[in-house]
């Protein structure tokens, strides 16, 4: 039982989706929200959340009352009423509740005795989705421990697909667990499948709200001016006139500013994009990170360093930058055979390259930021080489203006397009600056930072033995 508060919907499950789900009323935290999306969520169609109520009253027998006024309402969604209270009524409770067709659930009640001397009763409909906890604490770990239980509040949701082992069973054994890390890991795992879906609503909220943004504005023009109207009267021609004109306006912004065919497919590429990663909605921005593979360079220029020679002299690192190359690669002819191989016209293998970009969707600009953490965002990254550009110098070179030219023209598509060339682009004549440090980075890597051409992922020295083992054949 954990004493931590849920803050914030656990990730990937955005607030634009939670936001449109039912919630128990002063609900305490996010931890019943995600539960039921990945438990109630898979065997209900069109799950629009869990309603009810999270209350206090001073005794149980208020709690009662109160409940059995609310549950006189017919509910669509499972509705749960969770009641905590200070002190115990003379009443017969049970009997109150039991003359309302509720049965109590007594494993339940008796299970927090045993575990927390609290006295509890758990109850649920026949019939309905609907269920009731009355406890007699006001202890965040208790709340987290019963909404465990909900495949027991709720029995007629589990008839048609039983819980399933140990999917489910881990989510709720996660619940008694002393901090909230094993619950957050098992929900991110249980949501995976909705990831397009979530993806999706936040897209197109965000999308939307832009829209609204800019007819709220031309709306608010419009009342200005009508304000004045009655405020000065001595204005009253030039008032109306442009009273007149805002309206114009509005109306004109209305036909204009809408959810067009180029957002659309906006939001359509963006939840399949394969290679787009730890996609964000900042303001107007749209943030993400591209993991693909190192396939523009100019093979020719490496050629001319190949019969020159100094490319191999083993001076990699930056300055400041120390490098510890693998003993396999202190040999030059190592260096040389993997790295003519990789910068070759028809190479075996390709590098896992990634980057990181902030679109503003409304000003039309690119940013990329220099030293990104790229492993705190996603772990996958840890066998990702951050383009050199980027992480040194935060360069997008002749792809800023031509991505900022294709927002202008609201091809959105396209300047993601050019993103992720961007990110799988290396200039080998900035040969110092950049490209020197990459090798570097490829011969000191213990990471399977390499793809083979049948996709299968590898060292820096497994992929030598390999190019070496060819050979011989």
């Amino acid at each position: 039982m954990f004493r931590d508060y849920i803050q914030n919907p656990i990730d990937p499950i955005p607030g634009e989706y939670t936001r449109k789900l039912k919630r128990l009323t002063n609900e305490p935290d996010y931890s019943l929200t995600c539960l039921g999306i990945a438990m109630l969520k898979p065997r209900m169609k069109d799950y629009e959340g869990i309603d009810g109520s999270y209350a206090y009253f001073e005794n149980e027998a208020s709690c009662v009352e109160d409940f059995k006024t609310r549950s006189l309402i017919t509910a669509n969604s499972p509705t749960l009423f969770y009641y905590m209270y200070s002190s115990e009524s003379d009443a017969d409770v049970r009997t109150m509740l039991e003359d309302s067709d509720y049965l109590e659930k007594q494993n339940i009640g008796t299970l927090l005795k045993d575990k927390a001397k609290t006295k509890c009763i758990a109850v649920y409909h026949k019939d309905q989705n609907v269920a009731a906890i009355f406890v007699n604490s006001r202890d965040i770990r208790y709340y987290h421990l019963l909404i465990s239980f909900i495949p027991l509040l709720f029995p007629n949701m589990f008839v048609e697909m039983p819980l399933r082992k140990p999917e489910d069973y881990d989510i709720i054994k996660s619940l008694s667990k002393p901090d909230q890390n094993a619950f957050v890991e098992k929900i991110q795992d249980a949501v995976k499948p909705y990831l397009t879906e979530f993806r999706s609503v936040m897209l197109n909220e965000f999308l939307h709200n832009m829209h609204e943004v800019k007819i709220a504005a031309a709306m608010q023009q419009v009342n200005e001016w009508r304000q004045r109207v009655h405020d000065r009267e001595e204005e009253y021609a030039n008032t109306i006139q442009a009273l007149k004109q805002a309206i114009v306006t509005y109306e004109g912004m209305k036909a204009v500013e809408v959810f067009g065919d180029a957002e659309k497919e906006l939001v359509d590429y963006l939840t399949t994009k394969e290679e787009i990663h730890n996609l964000k909605i900042i303001d107007n921005k749209i943030c993400f990170t591209v993991a693909t593979l190192l396939i523009n360079y100019n093979e020719n220029a490496w050629t001319t360093f190949s019969e020159r020679g100094g490319i191999y002299d083993g001076d990699y690192a930056r300055d400041g930058e120390r490098l510890h190359m693998l003993p396999v690669f202190q040999e030059k002819k190592n260096r040389k055979k993997l790295l003519d191989n990789l910068f070759s016209a028809s190479p075996d293998f390709s590098v896992k390259i990634c980057g990181n970009y902030e679109m503003n969707i409304e000003a039309c600009r690119l940013k990329a930021r220099r030293d990104y953490d790229y492993v705190a965002a996603d772990p996958m990254y840890d066998s990702y080489l951050p383009n050199p550009h980027l992480r040194i110098f935060a360069c997008l070179g002749g792809y800023e203006n031509r991505v900022m030219n294709a927002l202008r023209d609201q091809n959105y598509i396209g300047a993601i397009e050019m993103c992720c060339a961007s990110a799988g682009s290396v200039d080998l004549d900035e040969t110092e600056q950049t490209f020197r440090p990459f090798i570097g980075w490829i011969l000191s890597s213990e990471k399977k930072i390499l793809r083979r051409n049948d996709g299968v992922d590898m060292t820096p020295e497994e992929a030598l033995i390999w190019l070496i083992d060819k050979e011989k054949e």
